[in-house]
């Protein structure tokens, strides 16, 4: 008897290890497929158009465009190999994200750098004709409906997201928990400059995209109000604060990080089913 619990628990521990296996397997596919369709496109143009020192010739601009789709693509390509191609093109046609979803893209991090940017002296740089106070009222809204244009024509959002969020995190959550899962996303697209403020953006888009019931519009869209807002943030161009440039991404960071701290706080809010998760139980059943 004790010779067959023994080789129960040896069967255990090799099929747990054979899952695990798998697993990694299919994140190191996804990672090799996202980035190599990327950088394929990004240096055969570059090569090809005689390697410029600047990527502001279209031919580079559009390659930037293009080659942003990699994890994107990588997702479909891999999804459909799974059998779980409608479960992947469902998080782009997930558009009810409840008013939690909503507040988590809209309110948080733009109030946040708002606040600060208020707190910490930044003026408007004065512009002929425009009260300061229009830059306050004006700017910050703005970045919410900038960022559904950023998140289709700026290269990052449309392309990326249906890989980071729409395939490699949940199969990332199955195994780890939600701050692993995020740091290590983070830590794969960013390893050339892993810093306290890619940790931030990492968990910030891994929380709204769970408040967002997994929506991977949503999740473009936030990416979008991201760029915009960098765009904007602390900018000497539009601010005058006196402060340095390491100091004006220092509170950027800052900004994001109270906008995680802010989104942490949202986990208990229940989320209503919506029609779209409906039918994707549906097709999974």
């Amino acid at each position: 008897m004790q010779r067959k619990g023994n080789e129960t628990e040896r069967l255990v521990k090799l099929r747990r290890l054979f899952v695990l296996a798998a697993w990694a397997a299919r994140v190191a596919t996804f990672l090799a497929l996202a980035f190599g369709f990327s950088w394929l496109v990004w240096l055969g143009v570059w090569s090809a158009t005689g390697r410029p020192d600047s990527l502001t010739a279209t031919p580079m601009l559009i390659a930037v465009y293009v080659g942003s789709f990699g994890p994107g693509l990588a997702g479909a390509v891999l999804s459909a190999r799974e059998g779980r191609l409608g479960e992947w093109a469902a998080g782009f046609l997930r558009w009810r994200i409840g008013w939690a979803g909503v507040a988590a893209i809209a309110l948080p991090l733009p109030l946040a750098v708002l606040g600060l940017t208020a707190a910490l002296g930044y003026t408007p740089v004065p512009m002929d004709g425009v009260p300061p106070v229009l830059s306050y009222l004006t700017l910050f809204p703005a970045v919410i409906f900038n960022g559904v244009v950023t998140a289709v024509l700026g290269a990052g959002p449309l392309g990326e997201e249906g890989g980071w969020r729409g395939y490699l995190l949940p199969r990332l959550l199955d195994r780890l928990g939600e701050v692993p899962a995020s740091l290590l996303l983070g830590f794969s697209f960013y390893l050339p400059s892993y810093t306290v403020t890619v940790m931030g953006l990492s968990l910030l888009m891994t929380r709204v995209w769970l408040l967002a019931r997994r929506s991977t519009l949503a999740a473009v869209w936030m990416h979008g109000v991201i760029n915009a807002l960098g765009a904007i943030a602390f900018s000497a161009q539009l601010w005058d604060g006196g402060w340095s440039a390491k100091a004006n991404l220092l509170h950027f960071t800052l900004a994001i990080w109270l906008a995680v701290l802010v989104l942490h706080l949202m986990r208990g809010i229940p989320q209503h089913r919506c029609i779209a998760d409906i039918v994707l139980k549906s097709e999974n059943a």
